[in-house]
């Protein structure tokens, strides 16, 4: 059994989309485990997501549909990993680039068409 995520400042229908995100992202074989807070946060424009150190901040553009959602977590999970792994702590130019690319070579959630 995963955790309970901590979560900050969604509405009862944004907790009900995580969560059914959570389970969508168990399906698909993530460990969920990584994300102890999630907080709903207003980002700068065409920001969904950041990650955090111990889970990630979403914006209003992460909760467009359910589909998106999931995009966006399954993003934020895979860079808490990257963190974890120690990939995080160098950058040189093009790392962030590197990083973002080695994610998106991996995704089970596609970025949904608008």
């Amino acid at each position: 059994m995963e955790p309970i995520i901590q979560l900050e400042g969604f509405s009862p229908a944004e907790e009900d989309m995580v969560r059914e995100a959570q389970e969508d992202l168990h399906a698909e074989g993530y460990d969920t485990s990584p994300f102890l807070v999630l907080i709903k946060a207003e980002l700068p424009p065409g920001y969904r997501g950041m990650t955090l150190d111990d889970g990630a901040v979403l914006g209003d553009a992460a909760f467009s549909s359910q589909a998106m959602l999931n995009h966006v977590l399954e993003e934020e999970l895979l860079h808490l990993k990257q963190k974890a792994s120690g990939l995080t702590q160098s950058f040189q130019p093009g790392s962030a680039r590197n990083l973002a690319e080695a994610i998106h070579e991996t995704r089970r959630f596609p970025l949904p068409k608008s």
